[in-house]
């Protein structure tokens, strides 16, 4: 009798736990639409961005036939039990939406949790963990620090825009330049007109023109660079890339986390 007494009471004591067991169980962002690579949940992308990321995702799919998608979400307490790690959330969500395709696994996933401070990198498991470095790399120079600055939408645009790169086998490109980069720019242009108009009014010549050309070559340098790494290489959009993938895609191929 005791024995069933005890029994008994360990039954009761695990249904109270399911109700708690239920609430702790591993919740998904909807998949997008068929035309759309982003979920917003935590409200970070504006307008102008997420029709970018669009753009850039749905080429990318269409030209290479790689899927790339980008999901914002506020926290990850709203998804998963406590101590659930991005990385191991990412890997789960991108098996449940299945990015990619079966015969060529080779999706995208950018996750941010904005009140975590955290981002990740999933990859899809073709990659191979040959690219975690790129990963690491994008997330470290082109999202991180645009968030450090408040600047969600920047930094998530770069970071699309990197792995983009990293998919077609380009060079990583640069972050975007700071606010002052461009005054910096005019005040040399400036300085160097004002040295010229000097230097022929006292009719001075040798290091003075030697430090002209240096300056000219620097400033040229400078205005190339931020040209090369503000381009998107956005072309126009055929809509029959569709949703990414057929859903057979699986993770396992690397990545990169962060926090800010």
């Amino acid at each position: 009798m005791k024995n069933i007494a005890a029994i008994l009471k360990l039954s009761i004591f695990g249904l109270c736990l399911l109700p708690s067991i239920n609430v702790f169980a591993l919740d998904f962002p909807d998949k997008p639409g068929s035309r759309d690579f982003f979920v917003d949940e935590a409200g970070l992308i504006d307008e102008d961005t997420a029709w970018k990321i669009d753009l850039l995702a749905a080429n990318l799919l269409e030209e290479q036939r790689v899927a790339l998608f980008v999901v914002t979400i506020p926290s990850m307490s709203k998804y998963a039990p406590p101590g659930y790690s991005i990385a191991t959330y990412a890997g789960k969500l991108f098996d449940h939406w299945g990015i990619g395709f079966n015969d060529r696994n080779y999706g995208m996933l950018l996750l941010v949790a904005e009140d975590d401070r955290k981002a990740r990198i999933e990859l899809g498991a073709d990659w191979g963990r040959g690219h975690d470095q790129d990963a690491e790399q994008i997330m470290e120079t082109l999202i991180i620090p645009a968030f450090k600055d408040g600047d969600y939408s920047l930094g998530i645009l770069q970071g699309a825009q990197g792995l983009d790169a990293m998919a077609r086998g380009l060079q990583l490109p640069q972050p975007a330049a700071p606010w002052w980069m461009f005054p910096v720019i005019i005040l040399l242009y400036a300085g160097l007109i004002v040295l010229i108009f000097d230097l022929f009014r006292k009719g001075r010549s040798g290091l003075g023109w030697a430090l002209i050309v240096l300056v000219a070559v620097s400033i040229i340098a400078i205005v190339r660079d931020i040209y090369q790494s503000s381009g998107t290489g956005f072309d126009d959009w055929d809509s029959s890339g569709g949703f990414g993938g057929d859903g057979g895609g699986s993770s396992g191929g690397g990545g990169a986390s962060g926090n800010w």
